[in-house]
Order: C-alpha cells, then sequence, then structure tokens
C-alpha cells in the first residue's frame, strides 16, 4: 500500500542537496503530516525498516538520499521499540507533542537504539534543555526572526553539540548568514531561485534562443521561419538536436534537421522542447533544482490537465504554465515584465499574473501541493474534475517520470 506524501530538500553549506523531507496526508487531519502508524504494521522482522518504508511508496521520494519523517509520539513509540535504526531515516518529532517527562524518556529510548533524532526550537527554550542531550538535529524557523535570535538560538543548540537544520530560507543574503554561524543545513525558496546578477549577464538576453521562443509561442508559427532563425546559431540548433536525441534515445533513427524534427515530432512538441532548452540554458549558472523545479512543475500541471479531458492546446499551455511558474526566481524580474519580455500566450499570462482561469488552478494545485498545503489542496480540488486523492498519485507518476525524458514524447 502507497501512501500521499511530498518531499522537499534539505541542503549543506555548499548548497548541495542532502535530504528530504517528506510530508504526509492525512485525508482526516489535514494539518497533521506525520507518517501514518499503519506503514508499520508489518512487525515480522524487526530488522525490515527500511523494506516497509519502500513498500510504501518513499524508495520514490528518496533519490537515494536521507529521509527526515515527521513522527506523532505514538508512532515513534511503535518503531523505537521494535525496530532497528535505518542509515536513511532520520525522524522528527511532530511539533504538536508537548515536551513532558514521558516524551524525554520516549527520546532518551530513541537515541539509546540509535536512531537520529529532530526535534522543533522549542527545546531551546528555558526548562527544555534536557531534551537536548538526546536530540541530534534542532529545527529552527526563519521565518519573521532577526538575525540576532537566530544566533541565540543557534548557539545555545550548539553548546550541546546539536546539529542545525533552518527552515524557511528566502533569499541568498540569509543564507550567506546563516552559514556564517555555522549552521549545519539549510530548507527554503532561497535554492530555486536564480541570481539577478547571473541572469542580466546570460546570452539567452541578447541571443538568438529568445527570438526562437518568442517565434514558437505564436499561434501557428512558421516551421520554414523557424529553420531560418535557427540556421543563424548553429551553436542553439546543435543544443536542440542534442536535446531531442537524448530524448529518443533507444528509439529508431536520430534528428539531423529541425526540418526533421518538426516532421518526427510535431510543432507543439517542438515548441515543449525549445521552451525546456529555453528554461535550461536560462538556468546554466545555478544549481539544477531551478530547472527541475520548473519541468516538475511543468509535468505535474500537464498531467493534472490530461485528467481534466482537456484539449490538446489547453494541455500545451497547462506544460507552460508549470514551467515558468517560477519565472521571477529564473529572470530576477517581476512576473509580468518577465512574461512581457518572452511573450507569452494570453491564457498562460493571465494564469501566472493570478487574474483567475482553469491554468491558475491547475499552478495552485500544483505549488500547494509541493508546500505541502493540504488544506489549500482540498478548497483547490472542491467541486473540480480532479480529485483530492488523485493529485498524489499523478505526483508519485511525475516523480517516476522525471527520472527520464522520455515523456516529453508521449
Amino acid at each position: 500500500m502507497e501512501f500521499s506524501a511530498v518531499r522537499q530538500p534539505i541542503y549543506n553549506a555548499r548548497k548541495v542537496k542532502v535530504a528530504y523531507q517528506v510530508s504526509f496526508i492525512n485525508r482526516e487531519q489535514l494539518s497533521n503530516k506525520c507518517i501514518p502508524a499503519a506503514v508499520f504494521q508489518d512487525r515480522s522482522d524487526p530488522r525490515n525498516l527500511s523494506d516497509l518504508l519502500e513498500r510504501a511508496g518513499l524508495g520514490s521520494y528518496s533519490d537515494n538520499k536521507t529521509m527526515i519523517i515527521t513522527f506523532d509520539r505514538e508512532t515513534l513509540k511503535g518503531i523505537i521499540d521494535y525496530f532497528f535504526s535505518s542509515r536513511s531515516l532520520v525522524l522528527e518529532l511532530s511539533p504538536d507533542e508537548v515536551f513532558d517527562a514521558e516524551l524525554l524518556k520516549l527520546i532518551r529510548t530513541a537515541r539509546k537504539s540509535q536512531y537520529h533524532i529532530v526535534l522543533n526550537e522549542k527545546a531551546l527554550l528555558g526548562g527544555n534543555e534536557k531534551f537536548l542531550k538526546y536530540a541530534s538535529h534542532i529545527k529552527v524557523n526563519a521565518a519573521g526572526k532577526s538575525l540576532e535570535i537566530i544566533q541565540l538560538l543557534v548557539n545555545k543548540a550548539q553548546k550541546y553539540g546539536v546539529r542545525i537544520i533552518i527552515e524557511n530560507i528566502v533569499s541568498d543574503e540569509e543564507f550567506n548568514q546563516y552559514r556564517t554561524l555555522s549552521v549545519d543545513f539549510f530548507k527554503g525558496s532561497v535554492f530555486s531561485k536564480q541570481d539577478l546578477f547571473e541572469v542580466r549577464n546570460n546570452k539567452l538576453q541578447e541571443g538568438s534562443l529568445l527570438n526562437v521562443f518568442q517565434h514558437v509561442m505564436t499561434e501557428d508559427y512558421c516551421y520554414r521561419e523557424l529553420t531560418d532563425i535557427l540556421a543563424s546559431d548553429s551553436k542553439l540548433t546543435h543544443k536542440l538536436i542534442s536535446l531531442l536525441n537524448s530524448v529518443m534515445y533507444g528509439r529508431e533513427g536520430n534528428i539531423y534537421s529541425i526540418k526533421q524534427a518538426i516532421c518526427f515530432i510535431g510543432e507543439n512538441k517542438m515548441r515543449k522542447f525549445i521552451s525546456l532548452l529555453t528554461a535550461q540554458e536560462l538556468t546554466d549558472t545555478r544549481p539544477e533544482d531551478i530547472y527541475n523545479k520548473a519541468t516538475s512543475r511543468a509535468r505535474f500541471c500537464e498531467l493534472l490537465a490530461i485528467k481534466m479531458g482537456r484539449r490538446r492546446a489547453v494541455v500545451d499551455r497547462a506544460f507552460l504554465s508549470g514551467l515558468f511558474s517560477n519565472l521571477p526566481d529564473i529572470l530576477g524580474l517581476d512576473m509580468e515584465e518577465a512574461l512581457d519580455m518572452l511573450k507569452i500566450h494570453d491564457d498562460i499570462k493571465k494564469a501566472l499574473t493570478g487574474n483567475g482561469g482553469e491554468l491558475q488552478q491547475l499552478v495552485d494545485m500544483v505549488i500547494a501541493y509541493e508546500s505541502a498545503d493540504w488544506e489549500k489542496l482540498a478548497k483547490l480540488t472542491e467541486g473540480s474534475c480532479v480529485s483530492f486523492e488523485l493529485v498524489p498519485r499523478l505526483y508519485r507518476q511525475m516523480l517516476r517520470e522525471m527520472k527520464t525524458d522520455a515523456y516529453l514524447l508521449n
């Protein structure tokens, strides 16, 4: 049995992704993001904790990295009383739990059993210091706190030898400040944002790719004109053909020209490939997560539109809406300015500027899901053609498909 969840990356001080925070959907209580106790019902072997997590579908979330999973008190009891610890699993205590004597005993037992335990910043409050002796990590929420407050919390945690995770980091300035405090791990939207200086110096601002992109964004674009534009930039043509052939790897034949590519995959899919190449080139100076976030959103939106039974043109626009939903992060511009520069279809522009429509609803669903905002997702799916229960299945499908690019030819 698979369980519904979403993953959010965690980075070290070098901006290398080292773990995923996995948040679960509990339909009866959407604010509860703990792992369901039903995952651990099989008690045939105390050594098979990793196997249980795999059977619950968590293998698709981990990418062979450590997973940080939230537990409530009762589920935590059942784990540490029976199962051996797993190197790939870090247990985070639910923020709803009260710091009392029973919990202290539980945390102490978990530490003796070699489990890694993450506590929230309540453990740093006066009177809770005894919990710090048994925690491996403390998670500090940066939202609404000054650097001075963060420093006080970090200093206290470090006195006990506890590693620190700071979450909700939104800017490079914040990240660099926290890094000077010798913080260990970081989480936040900053890792999917482009640096403004890098963007303004990007060759695409002045190169032919922008012209190519603007051309294919028009309805019924002319492939002969597209070929003429690309003919002036052999390097760009080579990149596009290389991208096409990498996706088609293992299929019969190769693509050698733009005309051949359009004949093979069609004008609409060519629009998709050029959009992907544009996003790829715009993010080539930054961590790959910026591009991965854009393409993941694109496919997620596309799957939702397909399940809604929408016509091909709407499905294609759903893909592009997802792809460019984090355009301000990619370009360092506000959304309207970025959309005007790229000359994107009016329906997509309407969706991405918050002016309503079905495409905006799709993008909002995707963002709500990746943010683990289950209450908002429930409101968005209510009365729509997509049920709340279907969205997690499409998310898992997207994760599987993003391991290859073959879905682009479907």
